[in-house]
């Protein structure tokens, strides 16, 4: 599988800590037109309301358990499929789990916040070209490791893991109503070793951080994961207050989808630049996290065995509909 993101900073901008509750400017109504002119979207379907509220809770440390208890039992496929993880190899405590508030003691609150909010975003936007598949995997590792580090930050591990998850929405948002010209996109990329945030302006005229913050408005996903989606390209910050535990949502994220890259976790050949222009950036990385080189390599090796111990874990069954 494919991990595909643009690795670079843009255009001098940066969303730091101390903005982590401001607001994002609102996608223009021009904009919202142009994405939908081109993507050929006369009416974006709503979001399930049970879906906004997961990723609400995924999102809030302060959730518990009852509150997703009765957000699983109003949709009968998640129900089904959280109970079928929980008495999984991961998860099994001995009994299985029969009902909803077995399946989330068994789970734990902080692993569902995660696979809660994967199973409902993989619901929502559904598709069988195999570059969905390629993004799809780079959320999740991006989630991964957004979780992990958050203790380097002051962000919630519920809140890091959604922020990462969704980051690419807009691409597969690309993908799902433009598959054959996303097509041409990664061509461009492996060709011309272009980013692709470059390459979808060059074929679409618009890039999948417009679309995925139009969407990620119009669906109401929480404010710090408008901002981690609208932000995650911008340019490393400049001042060095803005490091370190003061890492907002949106550079954590680009620092997760770097090291995610750096792996070349199913990088195809052709795309092989990704992988050394992630690695040239962790320097780049460690500082924005305030660890040293040495912490840094430890931290990729733990991210790698823990990557490949729990990816399954969002593909099982149903979570490949």
């Amino acid at each position: 599988m494919g991990f595909f993101s643009r690795l670079t900073g843009g255009n001098g901008r940066s969303d730091s800590s101390s903005q982590r509750h401001a607001a994002t400017s609102k996608t223009t109504i021009a904009t919202a037109e142009r994405i939908k002119h081109v993507l050929g979207i006369r009416q974006m379907e709503s979001m399930p309301a049970q879906a906004a509220r997961a990723f609400q809770l995924a999102s809030d440390p302060k959730a518990k358990g009852a509150d997703f208890v009765k957000v699983i039992e109003s949709d009968e496929i998640i129900s089904a499929r959280i109970i079928r993880v929980a008495n999984s190899v991961y998860f099994f405590r001995g009994t299985p789990a029969a009902d909803i508030d077995k399946a989330v003691a068994n789970i734990g609150l902080d692993e569902l916040r995660c696979l809660l909010s994967a199973s409902m975003l993989k619901s929502l936007l559904q598709g069988r070209h195999p570059a969905r598949e390629q993004v799809w995997a780079n959320g999740v590792a991006t989630g991964i490791c957004c979780r992990s580090l958050s203790r380097f930050t002051h962000i919630p591990e519920g809140e890091a893991f959604l922020c990462g998850l969704l980051h690419d929405v807009g691409k597969l948002i690309m993908i799902r109503r433009g598959g054959d010209l996303y097509d041409k996109v990664i061509r461009k990329v492996a060709a011309e070793k272009k980013s692709f945030l470059q390459a979808e302006e060059e074929i679409f005229e618009l890039n999948h951080v417009e679309v995925g913050k139009w969407v990620a408005e119009l669906w109401n996903f929480p404010p710090q994961a408008i901002r981690a989606i609208a932000n995650h390209h911008e340019a490393w910050p400049t001042d060095s207050k803005k490091t370190g535990k003061e890492t907002s949502g949106a550079m954590m994220v680009k620092t997760a989808d770097i090291i995610a890259h750096s792996l070349g976790i199913g990088h195809p050949p052709h795309l092989a630049s990704l992988r050394q222009r992630a690695e040239e950036e962790l320097p780049a990385v460690w500082n924005q996290l305030g660890i040293t080189n040495g912490d840094g390599k430890t931290f990729i090796k733990n991210f790698q065995r823990q990557f490949e111990e729990e990816f399954s874990r969002y593909q099982i069954e149903e979570f490949q509909n």
